[in-house]
């Protein structure tokens, strides 16, 4: 047995060593970094709300943009107060042994898991939906009827989902002893007092402390849990995304040879021309955004089902130590999408900047970028939209 314990702390001495360093390092920088990336994704993802939801962005595939900008809000919303927390040190040490504090951060992590999750099945219904537009144009009706009951059901079926996490923490007491002054006050349940010093007034105070703590039914189903966390929640959303972003690199890859061979024969018109383009432009993006959730959650996965196969000692000297930098990198995810749309889509670009930027600063763009008002979607005194191209239909992103 001593053996055994033995090995597997050799196994893992990387994670005791390098990785505990970069622990050390990238949790001195993590809140300040992630309430940055918070602010920001808040922010752009209502900017994103805003600008997916107009009558003339107003698509099935929009319809789940929108809602994934709301749940990416959502994870992000909750992170702020604590990372503001733990960046500037608003509350002591003893302040977050509270009753009160236990719960805020017990419910956190419940929402924050939660809303994750509602990204991550919103994510899998963008990747089937453009999918099936793509590569299945026949069933594409019958489907994009559902996009509503879709995106419904993603955020009704998400908690449901995560009944086994919320199952694995609790809130739980104990005692503990503090040194204090007889005339400070410490926030806590304070069961006996011994007087140490009459003069000084230094007292040890026994109060009751409460923390977050891993329950007694994840102590007993841990190895269970972390093979339906990794691999339910993890890994089979980005098998089936990776998946699904294969298909849709081929399907670009035979548009575009079939768009050379009708531009070589000279059966294509300027105005289906126009429609592929934007249709490729938008499959671009989207896998772009589906390559960047790969990123982010592929490791989380890999991470969680090598903690269920390999020793505990994987779980609490490798996984727990990356625990910080998944935190941040699922948040980078969640505010990124703004400036993926904002570079890959000119229609976005447009619609955005008829809402938020003034005339003056339009007709500047117009003059020092192509210098022509393609591109830019004019508005009358009346506030009627004016057609300044051959294409005013906006079909989706």
């Amino acid at each position: 047995m001593d053996e055994s314990m033995m090995n597997n702390t050799i196994e893992f001495s990387f994670c005791q060593n390098e990785l505990d360093d970069f622990h050390t390092f990238f949790n001195r920088i993590h809140f300040k970094l992630s309430l940055c990336i918070c602010i920001f994704g808040c922010i752009t993802n209502v900017l994103n709300f805003i600008v997916l939801t107009r009558k003339e962005l107003r698509t099935h595939i929009n319809y789940i943009l929108a809602a994934l900008a709301v749940s990416d809000f959502l994870v992000m919303l909750v992170y702020v107060p604590y990372a503001f927390d733990y960046a500037f040190d608003l509350n002591t040490r003893l302040e977050r042994l509270t009753y009160s504090y236990a719960h805020y951060i017990y419910t956190h992590a419940m929402l924050s898991q939660t809303a994750h999750t509602v990204s991550i099945f919103l994510t899998i219904i963008l990747a089937l939906w453009r999918y099936v537009s793509v590569c299945h144009p026949n069933r594409k009706n019958s489907i994009m009827k559902r996009t509503m009951w879709a995106i419904a059901a993603s955020y009704v079926i998400s908690p449901i989902i995560c009944l086994p996490y919320y199952m694995t923490l609790g809130v739980f007491s104990s005692d503990m002893y503090v040194y204090a002054y007889n005339n400070s006050e410490v926030k806590g349940n304070m069961t006996d007092v011994l007087l140490i010093n009459e003069e000084t007034g230094l007292e040890i105070r026994k109060i009751t402390k409460y923390y977050v703590h891993t329950s007694k039914f994840y102590q007993q189903h841990d190895k269970a849990f972390l093979w339906v966390y990794s691999v339910i929640i993890k890994l089979l959303p980005c098998i089936l995304l990776t998946y699904f972003s294969l298909q849709l690199i081929r399907a670009l890859y035979e548009a575009k040879k079939r768009k050379e061979k009708l531009i070589g024969n000279h059966q294509m018109s300027e105005k289906l021309l126009t429609k592929k383009k934007q249709a490729d432009r938008t499959t671009r993006m989207l896998i772009a955004v589906l390559l960047l959730f790969l990123i982010t959650e592929f490791p989380q996965g890999v991470a969680g089902l090598l903690s269920a196969l390999l020793h505990h000692d994987f779980y609490l000297y490798c996984y727990q130590k990356l625990g910080d930098l998944m935190d941040f990198l699922a948040l980078l995810n969640s505010s990124i999408n703004f400036i993926l749309y904002c570079t890959m889509s000119r229609q976005f670009r447009e619609t955005f900047s008829l809402i938020f930027l003034p005339r003056w600063f339009r007709k500047i763009t117009k003059r020092f970028g192509n210098g022509s008002s393609q591109g830019f979607v004019e508005m009358d005194s009346n506030g009627r939209q004016i057609d300044t191209m051959h294409e005013t239909q906006m079909t989706q992103l």
